[in-house]
């Protein structure tokens, strides 16, 4: 997953709270549900412009190299 654009450690510990532990748990997913899956599991502030952003470019890259498996 850190091999998508703007994705990083904190990133990654907040899919996990979401139970996302894979990049093809994200092929095919809605950006709007993961950001919120996210949102709920932190029980942080929601995330910003540049954490949905970071989850479009994830799930971007998930349907590319998911694709056909």
């Amino acid at each position: 997953m850190l091999r998508a654009y703007s994705i990083g450690p904190r990133m990654i510990h907040y899919l996990e709270q979401a139970g996302i532990e894979r990049l093809e748990d994200l092929a095919g997913a809605d950006p709007g549900e993961i950001v919120m899956r996210i949102d709920i599991a932190s029980g942080r502030r929601p995330l910003n412009r540049f954490g949905r952003e970071a989850v479009r470019n994830l799930i971007e890259l998930a349907n590319r190299e998911c694709a056909g498996r």
